[in-house]
């Protein structure tokens, strides 16, 4: 295709998957972050402050 063997195309295919997991990862870290500081806001107005 590229002019690389078999074995190459799937090393540099899985180096690409790898790489678009870890943005992805990236990716879902920062948006759970944003939600949960939201969500825990909002808990906490509608049923106070967790007791420790």
């Amino acid at each position: 295709m590229f002019g690389l063997s078999e074995s190459e195309l799937f090393f540099y295919g899985g180096v690409a998957t790898m790489a678009a997991a870890g943005g992805l990862m990236v990716l879902c870290i920062i948006v759970f972050t944003c939600t949960g500081r939201r969500l825990k806001k909002k808990l906490e107005q509608e049923y106070g402050k967790p007791q420790h």
